[in-house]
């Protein structure tokens, strides 16, 4: 059966935050909201639209709000518990001193807000435009962050990965100093890094499973090495290219190796001006499987690439995708090889 949207009622009028209140028999001196429904009675658009107001000193309990309006409001000193606010227009909001404990924001839409003395404990903002304009001294310990939307405009400090239910307010007060990052993207990462078995099992994970892709971006380079990031993605591998900005730390080449140190495998396309160079100082700091590409003469400097690391394989290909794609599996099969033959060596070494 197909699904029309034409047959969707959106007609029913708006419901703002004093009609509700008025239909509900809620008071301004009321403190909490337990279990209210604020979706339509049909299917299709929320009808109920509280934006432009001032939210204070006010529980509000497993709430039912998928895709209301809200936008343009303060909110002070707030406790969201649990509740489904997929789907919300919380745009240009102001969050002070508000928590949110294990709350459904997926799809929801922040674009403009600002978070200021807050706690996110364990909410889902999977898929949400989180382009906020500020949030800073807010606990995100838990944050599931799945395909979110950020801007490199927001700004972003003092952000707490600790598990904790108080606001950050409350842990400076006590007189410690809580474990914190400036980008809400990092702060899964940044904990791992900051437990060392937690972090010997990151580093594991990659070494299992990375791939770095070198080669050139340029005359439908790039195109290339997304299609092999495709197919090593398909293979269960986590394939990675240089498409970012350089680092502030570090120079394009020790960006490249520090990748190479976080890889299983370099598979690198010879016609890359800068691939040679690379690949000379990937192969002077680490010992790794590479398999190198090429459709015209290599450049010289193979032979001495080849002497320098006994785990190197070559294809040459015809120029096309698909001939490469066909000639890989072989070998990336002898990469593999050559990987565990290097676990092995390594144990023996440090055993």
């Amino acid at each position: 059966m197909d699904f029309d949207l034409s047959d969707w009622n959106t007609s029913e009028p708006i419901i703002t935050w004093e009609d509700w209140k008025k239909e509900s028999g809620f008071k301004d001196t009321d403190s909490s909201i337990n279990g209210p429904s604020w979706v339509g009675r049909t299917k299709g658009g929320n009808p109920y639209d509280f934006s432009n107001n001032k939210f204070v000193e006010l529980d509000i309990y497993k709430a039912f709000a998928e895709g209301m309006t809200i936008s343009n409001s303060r909110f002070e000193n707030v406790h969201f518990e649990e509740g489904d606010f997929s789907r919300v227009d919380f745009s240009n909001c102001t969050f002070i001193n508000t928590k949110f404990n294990k709350t459904i924001l997926t799809d929801s839409n922040f674009s403009g807000a600002t978070f200021i003395n807050c706690n996110l404990n364990r909410v889902n903002l999977t898929n949400a435009v989180f382009t906020v304009k500020e949030i800073k001294e807010t606990v995100i310990y838990g944050v599931s962050l799945w395909d979110i939307k950020i801007s490199e405009e927001s700004v972003q400090s003092k952000l707490v990965i600790e598990k904790t239910y108080d606001l950050y307010s409350d842990i400076i007060a006590e007189g410690r100093i809580p474990m914190m990052v400036e980008n809400i993207e990092l702060a899964q990462f940044i904990y791992y890094l900051s437990d060392h078995k937690k972090f010997r099992d990151t580093i594991n994970i990659l070494n299992n499973r990375g791939v770095l892709l070198l080669g050139k971006f340029r005359n439908g380079g790039l195109d290339r090495l997304y299609k092999l990031r495709d197919w090593f993605t398909k293979k269960n591998y986590l394939p990675m290219i240089f498409d970012f900005d350089r680092p502030n730390s570090l120079d394009y080449t020790e960006t490249i190796v520090t990748m190479s140190g976080l890889s299983k495998l370099v598979v690198a396309d010879l016609s890359g001006d800068s691939v040679p160079q690379e690949l000379h100082a990937i192969l002077s700091t680490f010992i790794k499987p590479v398999v190198v590409y090429y459709d015209t003469q290599p450049y010289s400097m193979i032979k001495d690439l080849k002497r320098k690391n006994r785990y190197f394989h070559d294809i040459k290909f015809n120029g096309e995708d698909s001939d490469l794609l066909k000639k890989l599996p072989e070998k990336i099969e002898l990469a593999e090889t050559d990987y565990s033959e290097i676990i092995v060596d390594l144990s023996k070494e440090y055993s």
